[in-house]
């Protein structure tokens, strides 16, 4: 990986400040495409986070509306693991830990567009000082928030508290799909990202997600299974494919393990998971295994991906 290939296009007055020198490099895997399961090498994250050079395919991504096209350039462009370097693109992969989680605000949770995305991103940048990055998405409507964090270790802990005072302090609605700690962060550009070389790191911790596994009641734990079954029948009932993006996947399949065990848990992610076009029986298999040994991904993220696809009780 050459260590100028991300420079093309960057003007200094587009940022907040600049890389200093002082500065050590943040390094991340960068990876050829969603696809790919082994990086091509490393990069560093805020030269990334500013680069021009993608900016070409991205205005073709916003200018069109035909979805073969807008897939097609999705699936070419390079993608990042902002967590971590990784010797292949799977938590157990994971080298080491950057010290940075990304979290994505789309629009179709927040009933945000246009030029009301830079005043969010102003909104974010004033009221977190551990914000590294704030820039728009691939669509241009959303934006990818780089936090540096204190306790990697705690990655899941601390993503969940960032999405909670995200949006107390905010109003926005974070994708909680995105909390795995091989996310991936595909190419886009931004004429002004904001960026913070000097982000302090966030010390909170949430751990109420599998906490409030553990005190659910026999009626609560019914009426869950209740509004879990009826999802899944209606996904299969409207061929609905919930599960295209990767990560998403990733996570019900984790959701799913850990609330219903080895084989419930499977017959129901493959319920969930046979209308997608990519789905194979065997691969399924595969990921769930996958998902069985990874850490808690409570039933409520099923939930959750689930509105965000109008898969919902109206």
């Amino acid at each position: 990986m050459k260590e100028n290939e991300y420079d093309n296009g960057y003007i200094e007055r587009q940022t907040v400040s600049s890389n200093p020198p002082e500065l050590p490099q943040i390094r991340v895997s960068v990876f050829e495409n969603y696809f790919a399961q082994k990086p091509l090498g490393d990069v560093d994250l805020i030269k990334w986070c500013k680069t021009a050079k993608f900016k070409e395919q991205v205005i073709a991504f916003r200018t069109t509306s035909n979805e073969k096209v807008r897939q097609r350039i999705k699936r070419n462009l390079p993608c990042i693991t902002p967590s971590g370097i990784f010797k292949t693109r799977s938590r157990d992969g994971l080298v080491q830990h950057t010290g940075f989680i990304c979290i994505d605000i789309d629009h179709k949770d927040n009933g945000v567009f246009g030029p009301e995305w830079f005043d969010k991103k102003r909104l974010v940048a004033k009221t977190f000082d551990s914000l590294l990055c704030a820039s728009m998405s691939i669509s241009g409507n959303g934006l990818y928030l780089i936090f540096r964090i204190a306790h990697p270790d705690m990655h899941l802990a601390q993503f969940d508290a960032l999405v909670r005072e995200i949006y107390e302090k905010t109003g926005l609605v974070a994708d909680q799909g995105c909390c795995d700690v091989c996310r991936l962060r595909g190419a886009s550009y931004d004429a002004y990202p904001y960026i913070n070389p000097h982000a302090k790191p966030y010390r909170d911790v949430l751990k109420e997600r599998t906490a409030r596994a553990k005190v659910r009641t026999a009626r609560e734990k019914k009426l869950l299974d209740e509004k879990v079954y009826k999802l899944i029948q209606k996904i299969r009932e409207e061929k609905k494919d919930i599960t295209d993006d990767y990560h998403d996947w990733y996570c019900i399949g984790c959701a799913l393990a850990h609330e219903y065990g080895k084989e419930e848990g499977l017959r129901l992610f493959h319920l969930v998971s046979m209308h997608s076009k990519k789905y194979y029986p065997t691969d399924c298999d595969e990921q769930f295994a996958k998902c069985l040994r990874s850490r808690k991904i409570g039933i409520e993220t099923f939930l959750w991906i689930c509105k965000k696809h109008g898969v919902t009780f109206k």
